[in-house]
């Protein structure tokens, strides 16, 4: 098999495009319309020059460590969306997990989230539930990939993430804490290695705040070759509401470590 150093392969790394997170999902982000149909223009246009195509899929049960109604107060309510629960708060006994037997759990990854210093948990909108329709990937890229796949003969490759309930799993590499007995929170040699045979990794999705981010910061740190061969489509991926700045840092970090940043009409095939 050829290195990435000799490699001629094109690979399309898309993050989260499903339908709870464009406008009109339980956790839209504004903007998520435009990229998709850029990167869906992207694919028609480009159908026999992308090698592979991977699509990864947030993948939540409800009673999930980020959903409120896994938490609960002294006073029985369950935090509301974008409560930031701190590690501190679960020794105060502020959020406690509704089954009893997960506080050793909830008291200890708290504690290890915050230590890796990405940021404390957040509650979110319940999204992305397996079986909704809010998991399913956004109707006009569907049609692209599905083009894709007629005209090169082989599936678009899915990645799914976060269906462990216990730990967050922004990026499609590995979760923020590992599960001990849980393989499929590690970090995923598999796909890295598939990825690192790329001449290009053309990595875009939702939301550049949050998975797009650390997707791509998680391959950056696991990367063997020249980080120019990582590149951003910076206009099919979108920021949530309020994390503006964090989506911003990133692209500077990006480009501050040799990676690629382009807008989809740049970008050399």
């Amino acid at each position: 098999m050829s290195s990435a150093a000799e490699s001629t392969k094109t690979i399309l790394l898309i993050i989260d495009p499903q339908i709870d997170f464009h406008p009109g999902g339980s956790l839209g982000v504004p903007g998520a319309d435009e990229d998709s149909a850029r990167i869906a223009a992207f694919i028609n246009d480009n159908l026999d020059q992308i090698d592979e195509i991977y699509v990864s899929l947030d993948s939540h049960h409800r009673i999930h460590i980020a959903h409120g109604v896994f938490w609960t107060s002294p006073e029985g309510e369950h935090p509301p969306p974008f409560t930031l629960i701190k590690h501190d708060d679960v020794v105060r006994g502020d959020w406690v997990p509704a089954d009893a037997s997960l506080h050793q759990h909830a008291h200890d990854y708290t504690r290890a989230l915050e230590d890796k210093g990405r940021f404390v948990l957040c509650i979110w909108p319940e999204h992305c539930l397996i079986g909704t329709p809010g998991h399913a990937v956004v109707p006009v890229l569907n049609q692209a990939l599905q083009a894709w796949v007629k005209a090169n003969m082989k599936p678009v490759e899915y990645v799914h993430k976060g269906t462990n309930c216990h730990t967050e799993m922004y990026s499609a590499l590995s979760a923020e804490v590992p599960v001990a007995d849980d393989a499929s929170t590690e970090l995923n040699t598999a796909l890295l290695g598939r990825l690192q045979q790329a001449k290009q990794v053309l990595i875009c999705g939702e939301a550049k705040s949050h998975c797009v981010n650390y997707t791509m910061r998680d391959l950056l740190a696991n990367w063997t070759s020249d980080p120019a061969r990582l590149v951003l489509m910076e206009d099919c991926a979108s920021a949530v509401p309020g994390f503006e700045a964090a989506a911003d840092a990133f692209v500077a970090d990006m480009k501050a470590a040799g990676c690629t940043v382009l807008a989809a009409d740049q970008v050399q095939l």
